[in-house]
């Protein structure tokens, strides 16, 4: 199969598309179709450029704007920050907002704090591209919110080493091949044994779920299913995708059989990009 597309530095990752009647309003979270707790849902905000701040400046604007929204116990455990600027666009920085409690995050858009966080993403976007979008990452298997990126609080410090994979469809997409997208994961050995020098566990966690929002690909609207992969390293990753097992006289691909039905299903192109998510010390500002 052909290697994987990886998305410049010039180019936006994804491409959400804006709607005629909305391009004027002010940048916002997205509303979820789910109530309750005991969900996984992800705010992704995409700057471009980025602050350009780090994270241990206390003049950092990003500290600056969960400060309040931090301090509220509620929000401090319901809801985790994490920052990066990926490898393949370094001026561009992400914010992902990890709540484990839809019902939480409905208070919160609802609350003084949010319209104050509102205002300053507008402000941002005055000087910047200010990207909103949501992944409801509920329904996915992997285990990034129990103890990979977002959630857990053992280690502190830059995770190496997450790849996010934009999956692109048509917007029309049939209910019959979401609900078949939805069950298809990449082989995970990594889940079952850990570290080892197979190459099938280089992959050790992984996620996934749908954007809320149309984006562009290639001129078109299109859907966009997000994986989140995280490799143990940039040769455990190549490794892995670059792995064939000799079985009753058939060579396997395991990176081509995740693809495959990607593509039977109806997929347009997919591309990605790396980055390496910061955690903070438990007690921050910024909600571990």
């Amino acid at each position: 199969m052909p290697p994987l597309t990886r998305a410049r530095a010039h180019h936006k990752f994804p491409d959400f598309f804006t709607d005629a009647s909305s391009e004027a309003s002010p940048p916002a979270l997205r509303q979820p179709n789910r109530t309750g707790k005991h969900t996984e849902i992800l705010d992704w905000i995409i700057l471009n450029p980025g602050t350009g701040a780090a994270h241990q400046d206390e003049a950092d604007p990003i500290t600056k704007l969960f400060r309040p929204v931090f301090e509220h116990s509620e929000y401090h455990y319901y809801l985790r920050l994490r920052r990066s600027c990926p490898v393949e666009a370094p001026h561009t920085e992400w914010l992902m907002l990890a709540w484990s409690s839809a019902d939480v995050r409905a208070k919160f858009i609802n609350s003084a704090q949010y319209r104050s966080f509102t205002e300053i993403l507008a402000m941002w976007a005055s000087e910047r591209s200010v990207q909103v979008s949501m992944i409801d990452l509920s329904q996915s298997h992997g285990d990034a919110f129990g103890g990979g990126a977002f959630w857990g609080t053992e280690y502190v410090g830059p995770i190496e080493y997450y790849e996010l994979i934009a999956v692109y469809f048509p917007e029309d997409l049939a209910a019959t091949h979401i609900q078949k997208l939805n069950r298809t994961n990449p082989y995970n050995l990594g889940s079952l044994i850990g570290t080892d020098i197979y190459p099938l566990a280089g992959l050790t966690d992984w996620q996934h779920g749908w954007l809320d929002r149309p984006v562009l690909f290639k001129g078109q609207r299109a859907r966009c299913l997000v994986y989140l992969m995280r490799w143990e390293d940039t040769t455990r990753e190549r490794e892995y995708k670059r792995f064939r097992f000799r079985i009753d006289g058939e060579d396997i691909d395991y990176w081509g059989e995740f693809v495959t039905p990607l593509k039977d299903h109806g997929m347009l192109g997919y591309e990605s990009q790396h980055a390496s998510f910061i955690r903070e010390p438990v007690g921050s500002v910024l909600g571990d």
